[in-house]
């Protein structure tokens, strides 16, 4: 089976006659290698008169770059957007000569039209379903706010959401000091996919290359959690939305990918209960294999023991499971509260849990390990300052992806 799935819990047991918080983990893994499959890249870049200069060149050249190490099978949908949306080349990777001159023909003028784009990504995917493509990933490169067409945050953010169910990933990269960072790190997470903040452009071509490298072979489509408990109990998932189904409450896990774990972090929250086994939540899972067959998975049961005081001494945490939810808990509501409650030991506390995690380096994990290192240095020199929080926002999207490896 090419999808693997473990549950564990916060908490080794409760205790009897107390409403309590029971922290799981519901982790997604595929260790199995799968041939490159298809897919389509929209890759998306501001032709507004702020990319002058450096911007607009190094973006021209990240995507080309990235298309030389793309499959020639795989198609690509590179846009231009200002003022208005313009799909500038729409074919296969293989015909790179004319995407080339397409990309260096993009001319800048006019403002940032970000719903625009997301309207016309949106459209042109749903034109192009019926291709036989098995992944969608989404490349945005901008500098700025929106400025023209559309600007409500809502708006944008549902018309994100609408094109996230077709996205397997994506990467949305804020160049400069001048970009919108609650509103392109609502749009990522929408997406399925991390913020990049960059304050050189030339350290463009590498975030945009490793969306390309790291996910290409496609393990499992389309994975859905579904979550049923107790009327009486609360479940609270950290870093996906929930919706309300017969099934029970959905999770869009999204696609998984050769050597991929996801991690789903959540909560159930059970009233006082009397001493035994108790019931928490059943997890049922389904998902689209690479032959585009529909596969469920056997239902996983949660449940836990619920002791008198007396009853043992033991540690109640698993302190591994309970601090890796809490870091998710934490950034969701970090993000929630951003620029109202957000305060410096908030950021300084995520910090400090997220360094513990990715000390240990590894190919995946040593970037985010510099990236905080960089970023609790900086507010210990300039303390919550807009360029910090650009990047406390870039981290918090990449916790939230639940892809912290």
């Amino acid at each position: 089976m090419p999808v693997s799935v473990e549950s564990r819990l916060g908490r080794h047991y409760i205790v009897e006659d107390k409403s309590e918080a029971v922290p799981f983990l519901i982790r997604f893994r595929c260790s199995e290698k799968f041939a490159s499959t298809s897919s389509l890249y929209s890759v998306a870049i501001d032709a507004s008169w702020s990319m002058d200069g450096a911007k607009i060149f190094r973006a021209k050249e990240a995507v080309l770059k990235m298309l030389k190490n793309l499959p020639s099978t795989d198609y690509i949908n590179i846009y231009s957007f200002n003022d208005r949306t313009k799909l500038v080349y729409s074919g296969r990777v293989s015909e790179y000569n004319k995407a080339l001159s397409s990309v260096l023909d993009i001319r800048l003028g006019g403002g940032t039209n970000i719903y625009g784009l997301l309207k016309h990504v949106y459209s042109n995917y749903l034109n192009m379903r019926s291709e036989g493509i098995n992944s969608h990933k989404l490349i945005v490169i901008t500098d700025g706010i929106p400025t023209t067409g559309t600007r409500s945050s809502s708006k944008i953010i549902d018309i994100a959401r609408r094109l996230g169910e077709h996205v397997s990933a994506s990467v949305i990269v804020c160049v400069g000091d001048d970009c919108n960072d609650k509103l392109l790190m609502d749009i990522a997470t929408s997406t399925k996919g991390v913020l990049e903040v960059l304050d050189d452009a030339d350290k463009l071509i590498p975030v945009v290359e490793k969306l390309a490298h790291r996910y290409r072979n496609i393990c499992a489509k389309n994975v859905k959690m579904y979550v049923k408990s107790t009327p009486t109990s609360s479940i609270y998932i950290y870093n996906r939305s929930l919706k309300p189904t017969e099934n029970g409450l959905e999770i869009s896990v999204g696609d998984i990918y050769t050597y991929d774990r996801i991690d789903i972090a959540g909560e159930v929250v059970v009233p006082p209960q009397r001493s035994g086994n108790i019931y928490l939540a059943t997890i049922s899972i389904e998902y689209t294999d690479i032959d585009s067959e529909h596969r469920e998975l056997p239902p996983i049961t949660l449940s836990i023991p619920c002791l008198s005081n007396q009853t043992t001494s033991e540690p109640a945490i698993d302190a591994t499971i309970y601090r890796e939810v809490n870091l998710v808990k934490m950034a969701s509501m970090i993000v929630k509260d951003l620029y109202k409650n957000l305060t410096i030991t908030d950021a300084q506390k995520i910090i400090t849990e997220f360094t513990e995690k990715t000390k240990t380096a590894t190919s995946n994990t040593e970037d985010l390990y510099a990236k905080t290192i960089d970023l609790r240095e900086h507010l210990e020199s300039e303390g919550l300052s807009p360029e910090a929080i650009k990047k406390l926002m870039s981290l918090l999207s990449r916790i939230l992806t639940g892809r912290m490896y």
